[in-house]
C-alpha cells in the first residue's frame, strides 16, 4: 500500500471535520441575522433548490451539489438566490468564519459559490447579487468578504473589481485540483 493512500483518509477525515466545525460557528453566527428588504433578492427556499443546483451545474465542472443542498437549510440567511420575472436567475451562498484579532474577534465572510443563468449573464444581474449580498453583510458587521476565482475566468475577475473586490494573492488546489485561483478580498469596514 502506497503511504499516499494511507494519509489520504484521516486528511478527508479532518477536512470533514474542519467544515462541520465552521458550518456550525457560521449557523451560530447568523442565528440573529438581520436581513434587508431586496427587490428580486432573497434568502433560498426549498423549491428553488433545484434551479440552483441546475445553475450551479452549468457553471462548474467539479460540482458539490451536496455542498449547496447543506447549506441551503442550515446557512439558509445568507444563501441568496435572484429572480427576473419569478425565474430563478442566480444564486450566491456565503459562509461565515471567525478572524481572531487582539481586540477580539471579527467576522469575515466568504463567497462559498456564485452562479448566474447562461441566458441571464451579463445583463447586471451578478452585480446587484453581489452588490445587495454585500449591504447586508455590513448591516450585520461583516468585516470584509473574501472570494476565489480561478485566474482564467476573466468576466468574473472583472465583475468583482467592478464591485470592489481587489486581487490578495493566487493560490492553487482551491477552485479545483491543480487550478490556479486568485484570493480576492472587499473590505467593509
Amino acid at each position: 500500500m502506497s503511504l499516499s493512500k494511507i494519509y489520504t483518509k484521516p486528511i478527508a477525515y479532518l477536512t470533514s471535520f474542519k467544515r462541520l466545525i465552521r458550518d456550525t460557528i457560521g449557523a451560530l453566527l447568523i442565528r440573529d441575522w438581520k436581513q434587508m428588504e431586496k427587490k428580486n433578492i432573497m434568502p433560498i427556499e426549498g423549491v428553488m433548490l433545484p434551479e440552483v443546483l441546475r445553475i450551479q451545474g452549468e457553471g462548474f465542472e467539479n460540482q458539490r451539489q451536496d455542498m449547496l443542498i447543506r447549506y441551503s437549510t442550515k446557512l439558509k440567511k445568507i444563501f441568496y438566490v435572484i429572480k427576473s420575472q419569478n425565474q430563478v436567475v442566480g444564486y450566491s451562498v456565503y459562509y461565515i468564519i471567525l478572524i481572531p484579532t487582539f481586540k477580539g474577534f471579527k467576522k469575515k465572510s466568504v463567497v462559498c459559490s456564485i452562479s448566474i443563468d447562461r441566458n441571464f449573464r451579463k445583463q447586471g444581474f451578478g452585480e446587484k447579487l453581489l452588490e445587495e449580498s454585500i449591504q447586508e453583510m455590513r448591516l450585520n458587521k461583516i468585516a470584509s468578504v473574501l472570494l476565489y476565482v480561478s485566474v482564467n475566468n476573466a468576466s468574473a475577475i472583472k465583475l468583482y473589481e467592478k464591485v470592489g473586490f481587489r486581487i490578495i494573492r493566487e493560490t492553487t488546489n482551491i477552485c479545483g485540483e491543480n487550478e490556479r485561483c486568485y484570493e480576492m478580498e472587499l473590505s467593509l469596514v
